[in-house]
């Protein structure tokens, strides 16, 4: 039995971005540019935007706060020193080190592939870079507390190869697209790059969540599109079947030419390249009924998207993607749509609104970095 009608549920598992937010791996094309001044409190709007539209659309986001972010808290500004310590701005008071905090964790999508089958919650976790590891065992526990409380046991699968979770997954219908990067082909027109999910990763990935062969289209990226979730998305549109909304040119060699013959031409709907690379409108995210849009996309764009019958969010990303790289997508990660949460739970932002909402104010307003801080650390 195939998992992909199940993919795409309600629920989202989404994580606050640290309030001492940086550049600091620099690992795409917009978080390798080294920015000295952040409003930490700003990614925290844009990230509460992203659930609102969520709502709007007719889903809930599913999260937990963490202690970790304690310390960074009820400060207005702080600031990186050359070496990495984190200070409250123009004070001697260390509050932690920048190699301890995880800047990448808020890009749920990077998370693992959650499947249920009978009384079991299973999860195949992604195989990040070395600096985003630590991230994982936000899913343990997040998963375990979710498969208690829908009477579920809980089995975790580890992959072994490089796999950047569901930012490299797009469901189709009965069809899935799943993306991966060559060294050498990803990177041709540039620098060497980080290193991206493999092919070995994402079949591994299929394999674990019971996908059939037959099902799966395999195409490659290329620079700057380092994850699938930044050329296409899955849509499910309201009088027709499912299609992919997709820049074609953010694949290598004849990649888009392999996935429009596996899916059918019928059922590609095209992003133009501003969009794509400039707007990061391959970053939609659907929720039910709406789609999340990153807020600079083009008045043709939306049309496209309301076209298929779909409402649409625009939700604003000046933090979040023209600084560190993400949007809708890459902030939020699908639980399956055969996974229910009551509607009480303290895991729903639906739930804990008002809560969250007020923990703005604790938030940094700004945070400023030693240009020293970046120097001698690879970038890309």
């Amino acid at each position: 039995m195939t998992p992909l009608p199940d993919v795409y549920g309600d629920l989202l598992i989404v994580r606050p971005p640290v309030p001492a937010t940086v550049n600091k791996a620099g690992a795409n094309y917009k978080s390798e540019v080294t920015h000295l001044d952040y409003s930490p409190r700003r990614a925290y709007d844009e990230w509460l935007s992203i659930l609102d539209a969520i709502i709007a659309s007719g889903g809930d986001a599913i999260y937990q706060l963490e202690a970790a972010d304690d310390p960074y808290l009820d400060h207005r500004s702080l600031e990186v020193d050359g070496d990495g310590a984190i200070k409250v701005a123009g004070s001697r008071e260390v509050l932690g080190r920048m190699d301890d905090v995880l800047t990448g964790r808020v890009f749920a999508a990077n998370g693992p592939w959650v499947t249920r089958t009978d009384g079991v919650l299973r999860a195949v976790m992604p195989n990040m870079l070395e600096h985003r590891r630590a991230e994982a065992s936000y899913y343990r526990t997040l998963l375990g507390e979710l498969a208690g409380a829908a009477g579920l046991s809980l089995a975790i699968t580890e992959n072994p190869h490089r796999w950047e979770g569901m930012a490299d997954v797009a469901t189709v219908g009965d069809r899935v697209v799943l993306t991966y990067a060559v060294p050498g082909h990803y990177d041709r027109d540039t620098t060497p790059k980080s290193s991206r999910s493999s092919r070995a990763g994402v079949a591994f990935a299929a394999d674990s969540a019971g996908v059939p062969d037959e099902a799966r289209i395999y195409a490659e990226l290329v620079y700057p599109h380092f994850h699938g979730d930044t050329v296409h998305f899955g849509a499910r549109p309201a009088q027709r079947p499912p299609v992919l909304v997709q820049y074609p040119d953010g694949l290598y060699g004849d990649g888009a030419a392999v996935v429009a013959r596996g899916l059918g031409a019928d059922q590609i709907v095209p992003i133009g390249r501003e969009d794509a690379v400039e707007q990061y409108a391959g970053n939609s995210r659907q929720v039910a009924r709406g789609v999340l849009v990153p807020d600079g996309v083009s008045a043709e764009f939306i049309a496209s998207i309301e076209a298929l019958g779909l409402a649409t969010h625009r939700v604003p990303l000046f933090e979040l993607f023209g600084k560190a790289g993400g949007g809708p997508a890459c902030a939020t990660l699908y639980l399956p749509r055969t996974l229910s949460v009551p509607a009480r739970s303290p895991l729903r932002y639906s739930a804990t609104r008002d809560a969250v909402r007020a923990r703005r104010v604790r938030i940094p307003e700004t945070l400023r970095v030693d240009r020293h801080f970046f120097e001698g650390k690879t970038r890309g």
